[in-house]
């Protein structure tokens, strides 16, 4: 994990804080949204993200309730997490993608297109 810290930090010219801040909420996000069983493949390639997803506090994690405007408002709740941390709009775009990017070089693209497919409004986004 400390290999895309320092990727987000180059790449984004963040903290170090924002950057584990863009992993958690995405690791969050995308363990309650991703179809079932993707994130145990995603940690088989990419060691820790399931732990990191099981301790990660509340807040880290996107209400089911707000499951409207075709996943929209839970991106948008994904964004006002990153930008609490500091980061700017396009710098929450550019870290998802980032962290897309290198979730697909690691467990590959056929995983990471599935489960990017599979959340209503990620793929405007990664």
């Amino acid at each position: 994990m400390r290999d895309l810290i320092a990727r987000l930090q180059t790449k984004l010219d963040i903290s170090e804080d924002a950057a584990r801040r863009a992993i958690e909420v995405v690791v969050g996000f995308i363990s309650h949204e991703a179809p079932a069983g993707a994130l145990d493949e995603l940690d088989a390639a990419i060691p820790g993200l399931k732990v990191l997803a099981e301790t990660l506090p509340d807040d880290a994690t996107i209400p089911a309730g707000s499951r409207h405007f075709g996943g929209m408002a839970r991106l948008m709740m994904l964004a006002d997490r990153m930008m609490a941390a500091g980061m700017t709009m396009p710098q929450v775009q550019d870290a998802t993608r980032e962290i897309i990017a290198y979730a697909r070089e690691r467990a590959g693209a056929p995983l990471v297109e599935r489960i990017v497919a599979a959340i209503p409004g990620l793929r405007q986004v990664a």
